[in-house]
């Protein structure tokens, strides 16, 4: 491939999915129990249409499109992250363990106290820190093939899942609430969600985007990153306590969202290839792309009900997490 080509490849990639995201958000405006026009939709960016319009698009819908796109943003990275520094390729908050572990944290915060939403995301780092740790420590911390690395996040998503459904269970006149949290949604979440959601989540994300270098180090081998002067243990810890932030902090405010975190960093390293400067941003760009596509989807399946959208994503992540085992497995990959 010349030097052009190796160029011209990335921002036609860029250029695409930013144009897919952009009609995707303009669709998450128009879509809903009740539709918007395109020229609805026009009147009331420009405030000219009438209030409960204005009041659909701009304090209702704007907020939950961005919290999709940036919270999508947000997983997609946080699993290409721990993808890249673990070299394991089925490694995802979902299937480490930390999303489960965040939301159990969150349960228990909330079905034994009344805590204010600044505790929230403080709880849910917890939880996933715990739960993450608990992952890698019974794969083998020198042996994290990607089925031992699934196998225990599945043991541990389970233990979370059980202890969860255990709190529900006394928790009351709040619990219906709790079990359609837990299904992962961004239904009701406006600006103010969005606003304290939102420096956990960039402050993490514009870290990683700066440290290129070390993360473009550690997919190489450890002896060969050491010789190059990287100090791999403390950057591996680093990387994987910025994932883990992203992950927690969203699970706080939308509820437990998986397979984001698995599908869009392979969408984007395939897409990429092996120029790993472009792994990060377009596994956000994907992340934001696939979370916001299945949340316009969770409003308009079941209408006028809504689909919590936690459940879509389960159900476009599971073949893929199939697709991946059966094709690490096959003989023609040995």
């Amino acid at each position: 491939m010349t030097g052009d080509d190796s160029t011209t490849r990335p921002m036609g990639l860029y250029g695409t999915t930013v144009l897919l995201l952009v009609l995707l958000f303009f669709v998450g405006l128009m879509a809903g129990s009740r539709w918007v026009s395109p020229a609805l939709l026009l009147s009331a960016i420009d405030g000219s249409s009438d209030l409960l319009t204005r009041i659909t698009v701009l304090e209702l819908r704007l907020p939950r499109n961005l919290l999709g796109i940036l919270g999508g943003a947000a997983l997609g990275v946080a699993g290409a992250v721990m993808q890249g520094v673990t070299r394991n390729s089925l490694a995802s908050p979902g299937l480490t363990g930390v999303i489960a572990s965040a939301a159990l944290a969150i349960v228990s915060l909330r079905t034994l106290s009344s805590p204010g939403a600044m505790w929230l995301p403080l709880m849910a780092l917890g939880g996933g820190l715990l739960g993450g740790a608990l992952t890698f420590a019974i794969a083998g911390r020198r042996q994290l093939q990607p089925e031992r690395v699934v196998l225990a996040g599945i043991a541990v998503t389970s233990l979370a899942t059980a202890l969860t459904t255990g709190l529900l269970l006394v928790s009351g006149a709040e619990a219906a609430e709790l079990y359609y949290w837990l299904a992962g949604s961004l239904m009701g979440r406006g600006w103010l969600q969005l606003q304290m959601v939102l420096p956990w989540l960039l402050l993490p994300l514009g870290a990683l985007f700066v440290m290129q270098r070390p993360f473009r180090l550690l997919q190489l081998d450890d002896d060969l990153a050491l010789a190059m002067g990287l100090a791999v243990g403390r950057w591996r810890l680093i990387f994987l306590m910025l994932a883990l932030l992203l992950a927690a902090a969203l699970v706080a405010f939308t509820g437990p969202i998986v397979f984001i975190g698995l599908v869009a960093p392979h969408i984007a390293r395939r897409l990429a290839g092996n120029q790993i400067q472009h792994w990060l941003p377009l596994s956000a760009l994907f992340g934001g792309m696939l979370l916001l596509a299945a949340d316009i989807l969770a409003r308009q399946l079941a209408f006028p009900q809504e689909l919590p959208v936690g459940m879509l994503t389960a159900l476009i992540g599971a073949p893929w997490l199939i697709y991946l085992l059966n094709s690490r497995t096959s003989p023609r990959s040995a």
